[in-house]
């Protein structure tokens, strides 16, 4: 990993180079020029880090992050490696390519909603990844992250709320969800959110706890987790919703970036 200065000496610098929705090709941004004093930061996800595709948020979390810093005087290239419909077993697969040769200086890792999800419509009944499974590609992206040099920062992902969209495939009383419970759809996801919780405790990796806070948003009188939330879908962040994110992960980069 580079060496690079200090939070202060980077208050002056220049706006750094963006790279949101690059393609990851072996000619691609890790063989341009940048600006030695600018921290590299790769946002490893799924749908709910990718931008572009259609029916997403106008801005997601990762160019969002990008400006708060930049605006806060911090030269930040920022690469999106978020992909569709993934799990973390394919962030393992894709850690080579999509993030090790960038040669980061933090991952912003989440994942968690695909990993648990049950695929009832083509005959499935249990998750795609048990829990021990998500754990173990978790933890071996950290470690590897980590003998690279580089910084790793876990997030739970968002909690949902039932949707026409996919309700239905998970009707199935087999399935155990309870379509009564407006958050009933995230009892497999709340599992493998607090194993993100305890994987961070016992690695000591900084968390934004994403799940915690949206429903702690949702509890707020006045409030629904359906404002910061796609309404098409009721699982994806709104414009709303990624700012948040985007809020909570600026005050854990500054935090660290003055310790430095």
């Amino acid at each position: 990993m580079r060496e690079h200065p200090s939070l202060w000496p980077r208050l002056i610098a220049l706006a750094g180079i963006v790279l949101i929705g690059c393609p990851l090709d072996a000619d691609g941004p890790a063989s341009s020029a940048r600006s030695k004093a600018a921290i590299r930061i790769v946002a490893l996800g799924d749908s709910t880090t990718e931008a572009g595709w259609e029916g997403n948020a106008k801005s997601v979390y990762p160019e969002r992050l990008e400006a708060a810093l930049e605006a806060r005087g911090i030269d930040v290239e920022m690469i999106n490696a978020g992909i569709s419909n993934t799990t973390s077993r394919q962030a393992v697969e894709r850690l080579d390519s999509d993030v090790r040769r960038f040669d980061p200086d933090y991952v912003i890792i989440q994942f968690g909603i695909n990993d648990s999800w049950i695929d009832a419509s083509l005959g499935r009944t249990e998750p795609r990844l048990t829990l021990a499974q998500y754990e173990g590609y978790l933890e071996s992206i950290i470690a590897t992250l980590r003998a690279d040099g580089a910084k790793p920062i876990l997030m739970t992902a968002n909690p949902m709320r039932w949707s026409a969209l996919y309700g239905d495939e998970l009707k199935d009383p087999a399935l155990g969800f309870d379509f009564d419970d407006p958050r009933g759809i995230n009892r497999l996801l709340d599992l493998y959110s607090e194993r993100v919780r305890e994987i961070a405790r016992e690695e000591k990796v900084p968390l934004v706890d994403v799940s915690q806070r949206f429903e702690a948003y949702d509890r707020v009188p006045g409030q629904s987790i359906r404002d910061i939330l796609l309404s098409n879908d009721d699982i994806h962040p709104n414009d709303a919703g990624h700012a948040l994110i985007a809020e909570w992960l600026t005050e854990i980069l500054i935090a660290d970036l003055a310790t430095d």
